[in-house]
């Protein structure tokens, strides 16, 4: 009876004085947990970090602020080392490099190297650019360089030529040019070209192939016994809408060029040569995936009993063309060639791709298809930095065998 009594009353007491009750039994617990949440969030604060940048990317930075890097991409007040071949057959060269950009207000740019490898190639030239003119709508270029190339690869022309028929011959070329270039809009530009061009062919200093004029003979590859100068002109047509110049993702690249040969001396290697060329970048995935097409074509045409010589024919092979080939290994009057590419990016500094190839060289321009042509597959890996990438390995596959190629001419 008491204890139901008690209970009673208990339950007609205002709410409040029940709640106070409680609070004050649960006040120690409470403000304890409140403090001890207030700590944690202090020392988290204390000892906050930044966000750590992936030790790939932070060991590019490093190798950008050594002196050899600084050396070899002229960050020593324009000198340096120049890195790379100077044609197919050439090995690999290295030689000094003055490079200057920014000069007389902005407008002029210089550059002068000189490169020689172990094979007894070498490469010299000078160029002066002059940009924004009338505005930002004119450039000029003017160039001159001598180059000699000891083992430059020919497989015989024709798209019947054999892995086994390689050879090698030494080329020797002399070339002054100078190229106004005008961009009347965004994105387009057109420019007009004119060079005075020497060639001379001679033996290969290969020991390991055969040299091309015991090879071959003038019937079978043009200008083998006869080389003569040229003047060379012509124009081009380009529009470029590309979101950026090195590892697009998104827009396209379209070019055509005519180019005119006027034979000199023995009037017998005049001809005509049309360049096509077109590359879309389509992307996927907020731009970490990207399908890149490209397409090319090189036609020539020659008038009466004219011939186009051999070491200026198209050609198809190597790390631009198709992959799975050796450099050169196809050589003809005419060429067709489509690349597809699958680009996956993996990281802020690395790539993969894997790509297909299919192209020919053929005789006539009604042959113009890809019916027979040779093709090949395989994939590339890349390293690059914020702005640029330092180096590309592809690895192409073909009937003809397995093919690799490291490229570093974006880093240099």
């Amino acid at each position: 009876m008491i204890k139901t009594f008690v209970i009673g009353v208990l339950l007609q007491l205002p709410s409040p004085v029940l709640a106070g009750s409680v609070e004050m039994q649960q006040g120690e617990p409470v403000e304890l947990r409140a403090a001890q949440i207030e700590s944690a969030r202090t020392d988290k604060e204390t000892n906050l970090r930044p966000e750590a940048e992936p030790k790939l990317q932070h060991d590019l930075k490093w190798l950008r602020s050594t002196s050899p890097y600084k050396l070899l991409t002229k960050q020593f007040h324009g000198i340096g080392l120049g890195i790379g071949q100077s044609g197919a057959g050439a090995g690999f060269a290295i030689g000094p490099q003055y490079s200057r950009s920014g000069l007389l207000s902005g407008k002029l740019g210089l550059k002068i190297n000189a490169r020689g490898s172990p094979n007894r190639s070498y490469y010299g030239g000078a160029n002066v650019s002059l940009r924004d003119l009338w505005g930002g709508h004119v450039l000029l270029d003017f160039e001159a360089a001598r180059r000699s190339i000891t083992e430059t690869p020919y497989y015989g022309s024709g798209s019947g030529s054999q892995k086994s028929g390689r050879s090698d011959y030494r080329l020797e070329d002399t070339t002054v040019e100078l190229r106004p270039t005008f961009v009347p809009v965004r994105h387009v530009r057109a420019g007009l070209a004119g060079a005075y061009v020497k060639t001379d062919i001679g033996p290969g200093h290969s020991s390991v192939y055969i040299s091309t004029e015991r090879q071959y003979t003038p019937e079978t590859s043009p200008g083998l016994d006869r080389q003569t100068e040229f003047w060379r002109g012509g124009g081009f047509l380009e529009y470029d809408w590309r979101d950026r110049d090195w590892a697009p993702t998104s827009g396209g690249k379209y070019s055509a060029k005519y180019i005119r040969y006027l034979d000199r001396n023995l009037d017998s290697f005049s001809f005509l040569r049309l360049d096509f060329d077109a590359a879309q970048y389509v992307p996927l995935f907020n731009h970490t995936r990207v399908i890149a097409l490209h397409g090319a074509t090189s036609l020539t045409q020659t008038n009466g009993t004219q011939v186009v010589p051999f070491y200026l024919q198209p050609r198809l092979g190597g790390a631009d063309t198709l992959r799975g080939y050796r450099t050169f290994r196809f050589s003809g009057d005419n060429s067709v060639l489509a690349n597809l590419e699958y680009r996956w990016e993996v990281s802020p500094t690395a790539s993969f791709t894997a790509f297909a190839d299919a192209g020919k060289v053929f005789d006539r321009w009604s042959q113009w298809n890809l019916h027979n042509a040779q093709s090949d597959v395989g994939f590339a890996f890349a390293i690059r930095t914020e702005s640029k990438v330092a180096f590309r390995i592809d690895t192409g596959f073909s009937h003809e065998g397995v093919q690799i190629w490291f490229r570093a001419n974006n880093m240099f």
